[in-house]
């Protein structure tokens, strides 16, 4: 039988909400695709959030390394794992993610991994913010590049870090769903200094309310 990968979307269809670049996109939404490793992270973060420990620990396990899954029916899931993504990480930042992982799998440690998966899904979200700084200096009027890179960004926050927070504290879940809002108005009204003012007091929230000990703290304007 001939095998087909299955599409990121079909993979994650129950958990999509898919939604035009546009002011009328409402929080917890997820514009465009998430990707397969993003799938296990984020069902890593329930379980032990449910208090199934041992079983989220099971869930990293598959994909720490880069992953080929047998879905049935001919289809496959191909992901790059945790391991891969800690490293590219870490080159970035100068963190030591893929270390941490590796010892928290080892000791079977769940509270270790979830600040480990939130880590990533942070710094990741950064490096797309960042990525859109980049864009700045050459103020693109006609293409919809930032907005694609700004909501790439953001569905890290909302897909991963969001659905946590708004349980464990709604001010802050809605706050800071206030200042990627502003930051997207800011895009939108072309004034990248206000934009990198709201994305530095995001990574400060977010690292505060997450307890994340990573680099902070955005880059001047181009």
């Amino acid at each position: 039988m001939h095998r087909k990968r299955l599409l990121v979307w079909l993979i994650g269809a129950p958990l999509l909400c898919l939604g035009a670049f546009s002011n009328l996109v409402l929080a917890h939404e997820i514009v465009g695709q998430v990707t397969p490793l993003m799938i296990h992270m984020k069902r890593a973060l329930l379980l032990i959030q449910n208090g199934k420990e041992q079983a989220a620990v099971l869930e990293i396990e598959t994909v720490y390394e880069d992953f080929s899954h047998d879905m049935g029916m001919g289809m496959t899931m191909d992901g790059v794992g945790l391991k891969t993504t800690a490293r590219q990480i870490d080159l970035k930042f100068g963190t030591r993610l893929e270390a941490f992982l590796s010892a928290a799998i080892h000791k079977k440690d769940a509270s270790g991994l979830q600040t480990g998966v939130q880590t990533i899904a942070f710094l990741l979200m950064l490096e797309k913010f960042n990525a859109l700084q980049d864009t700045f200096a050459h103020r693109p009027t006609h293409t919809n590049t930032p907005k694609t890179i700004y909501w790439l960004g953001r569905n890290y926050f909302s897909y991963l870090l969001e659905p946590t927070l708004a349980k464990t504290d709604p001010v802050q879940e809605k706050r800071l769903d206030q200042l990627l809002d502003k930051m997207l108005y800011r895009l939108e009204d072309n004034r990248p200094e206000a934009f990198v003012a709201f994305q530095k007091e995001l990574e400060q929230g977010i690292s505060a309310v997450f307890n994340l000990n990573v680099p902070i703290g955005g880059r001047d304007v181009k």
